[in-house]
């Protein structure tokens, strides 16, 4: 029987729902699908005034595609799965993986000290600050961007020469560009290739992302999609640690493929082990921050949850505050039974990213404009709930 649109005063009851009941009710027809979609997806269109759209949903394991507007204003050229849009803060999900690759490889150990993969953070401030501590916003109050006068590699490392912790590391954690950035930058330190090299080679190749780019090539720039701000159009301009910390972009079609492979990583072919196992690394929970773990880059519920609260931890003034944080040790394996997701912004984009392993259900959304996280995952939540 085809499970509805809920209200949105529903939505916390019906999300309560245990996973056995979705699987209860026969599979949805294309025709369905699309209506819960669109009934979601075309009303936050026309209220946050967003030129355009690319969703793709993997529902019960296979990716469903839905475009909406425009991907340029001026030309009219329409949003299609293969439109690529800056994705912002997404891109950590990416480094975590990579980062994954880099533990599974023997590049790193998540738990020794930043010091070992880099003779620029000897000082004495640096001693007790791990990777993991990096790549989880924990090393002391890492701030969310660098300092503008940052800007080549010179310069980005007399700032974390001179940079000093707030607090303990592993005691807080601070969302941070700063932080993440450097973990990508150490964990590639011992690979002799270079972090966008190594990237395409572990991350983007094996899982056939051929739209997904660091720096968006001419042959590609017919697809890729202009940002808007105040109604003018703008892209993300490349700057120190923007390759590591907000510098992907992708197609709703390599999204989905990317989907996939979190919610399935043993779909993956046996060629691709230390993949598979990169994407479970980056899976795991290191730390509890309130009602969420935090991954390398992801941030994960347990299943089922309230989505009220993963609507109110999405807003800016919650999910950029210092936060406490405890330990988890050993790391908690990656749990099927997760709500895993992450948000992510450039000042013309807004990108949201959310999947149930247990369910094989999941949902990306690439939007032109960037616009307030909690919508996001409201209608997310709304699409998600609609098709268990």
């Amino acid at each position: 029987m085809f499970k509805g649109l809920f209200p949105v005063v529903c939505l916390s009851a019906v999300l309560t729902l245990t996973s056995a009941d979705a699987f209860s009710a026969p599979p949805l027809s294309s025709e369905q699908i699309k209506s819960v979609v669109d009934g979601q997806i075309a009303p936050l269109l026309k209220a946050q005034q967003i030129p355009g759209m690319a969703v793709a949903v993997i529902y019960q394991g296979h990716p469903w595609f839905f475009n909406y507007g425009v991907a340029e204003v001026k030309s009219g050229r329409p949003v299609s799965a293969n439109t690529i849009f800056e994705l912002g803060s997404v891109s950590k999900t990416f480094t975590g993986v990579l980062g994954g690759y880099a533990v599974q490889s023997g590049l790193i150990k998540l738990d020794d000290p930043v010091a070992k993969y880099s003779a620029e953070l000897s000082g004495k401030q640096w001693r007790d600050i791990t990777l993991l501590n990096l790549a989880t916003y924990t090393a002391g109050g890492l701030p969310l961007q660098v300092p503008d006068a940052v800007t080549d590699q010179k310069s980005l490392w007399n700032y974390y020469q001179q940079w000093q912790p707030q607090w303990k590391a592993g005691t807080m954690r601070n969302y941070s560009n700063a932080s993440i950035g450097l973990f990508g930058l150490l964990a590639v330190a011992k690979s002799n290739s270079s972090f966008a090299s190594l990237m395409q080679q572990q991350v983007f190749n094996p899982l056939s992302l051929t739209h997904t780019y660091l720096r968006v090539p001419e042959s590609a720039q017919a697809d890729y999609a202009w940002g808007y701000k105040n109604g003018q159009p703008l892209r993300v301009t490349p700057g120190p640690l923007d390759e590591q910390a907000y510098g992907v972009k992708s197609s709703a079609q390599d999204m989905a493929k990317f989907l996939q492979a979190n919610i399935d990583p043993d779909s993956l072919p046996s060629e691709d082990a230390v993949l598979k196992k990169s994407l479970l690394t980056a899976q795991k929970g290191y730390y509890q921050v309130g009602n969420f773990r935090q991954g390398l880059g992801w941030e994960m519920y347990d299943w089922p949850t309230n989505p009220q609260t993963i609507i109110a931890d999405s807003a800016n003034d919650v999910a950029l505050k210092p936060r406490e944080v405890h330990a988890l040790v050993p790391a908690r394996a990656a749990t099927p039974a997760s709500w895993i997701h992450k948000t992510g912004s450039t000042n013309g984009f807004g990108t949201y990213i959310a999947f149930i392993p247990a369910e094989k259900l999941g949902i990306v959304m690439l939007a032109n404009k960037n616009y307030p996280n909690p919508t996001r995952v409201e209608a997310a939540a709304n699409i998600l709930q609609a098709l268990r």
